[in-house]
């Protein structure tokens, strides 16, 4: 392995470090900030949580007075933002929405859009992320994908495409196999992806992409299947990942993987790809959005791979 390959997978890691970009701000500093920056006040403000589609955590802040207008929204998203740190606002804030809530006074009112029991100061909403995170890493698995023994229940996904010059990503896919069916389905969706939300020992989701040669939709499924078996079984004698689903598209073949050692990885399925005689238009690409224009080649000197989404 050369040391160019070292340090592109150095690079990776280091673009996706949880402590990336600003760090979180005490919350009355991050408070004040916004009101100085924004003239919205989120003192009085609460929020409530949860998790959505791909682990990603959505937030409802029912502001004291709102209009939930542009400046609003705005200014909501930067607070999070600074109470939460860029790098896991990035990672795992989902939807923001704001609801409007009664200012409030020396009399209590009933009113159908006060807060219900399930808000929360909005002080409170980074120690909810801290605790929504740990308990949604406690139910990942105890090992690392490569260390998993025994068969893994798998799932059949179907998807559409349009008929194009070329496709970025894999928006060419019709027909996926995983056993990653969350995973899967948030990077195909387009949304946030970040491989800290599918794994709790640092692996990195990423996939192999390989343009098919015109010929009979069987024989390409026979095919990729040895190849999915010859890169499972290197990867995981090297420690280095797993396959962890796979896919037909129009024009391209998939392979899922989950990478614990990106470099060795990296080395591996570009070797074995070279054995097996994938075609020159056949690249290691990341899920993450962070990684999204960043891409490995199969075969030396070959082309970049079509634009991102």
């Amino acid at each position: 392995m050369s040391a160019a390959k070292g340090a592109f997978a150095s690079s990776l890691r280091e673009r996706l470090a949880p402590g990336r970009g600003r760090p979180a701000l005490p919350v009355e500093r991050a408070l004040e900030e916004v009101r100085v920056e924004h003239g919205v006040d989120f003192s009085r403000a609460r929020a409530r949580a949860g998790f959505s589609r791909g682990h990603l955590i959505d937030v409802v802040v029912a502001l004291p007075g709102g209009v939930s207008d542009r400046r609003e929204h705005e200014a909501a998203q930067d607070l999070l933002t600074a109470m939460l740190g860029e790098g896991r606002a990035g990672d795992w804030l989902g939807e923001l929405s704001l609801e409007p809530a009664p200012r409030g006074g020396l009399l209590k009112v009933l009113d159908a859009r006060a807060p219900s029991e399930n808000f929360f100061p909005v002080e409170e909403l980074p120690a909810a992320f801290d605790r929504a995170i740990a308990g949604l890493q406690a139910g990942l698995p105890e090992q690392p994908f490569w260390a998993l023994g025994g068969e893994q229940l798998w799932t059949m996904l179907e998807a559409s495409a349009e008929r194009a010059d070329d496709y970025p990503a894999q928006d060419d896919l019709l027909l996926a196999s995983t056993y990653l069916p969350e995973m899967l389905k948030c990077f195909l969706s387009g949304s946030p992806f970040s491989s800290s939300r599918f794994s709790r020992h640092g692996e990195l989701f990423a996939y192999l992409k390989a343009e098919s040669p015109e010929q009979d939709p069987r024989l390409l499924l026979s095919t990729r299947r040895v190849l999915e078996d010859a890169l499972d079984a290197a990867l995981v004698s090297e420690r280095a990942g797993r396959v962890v689903g796979s896919g037909l598209g129009i024009r391209y073949a998939y392979i899922d993987f989950a990478l614990a050692d990106v470099e060795r990885a990296i080395d591996v399925v570009a070797t074995v790809g070279r054995r097996v005689g994938l075609p020159e238009r056949s690249w290691i690409l990341f899920c993450d959005s962070e990684l999204e224009r960043e891409w490995a080649p199969v075969h030396p000197n070959a082309a970049a791979p079509p634009a991102p989404r």
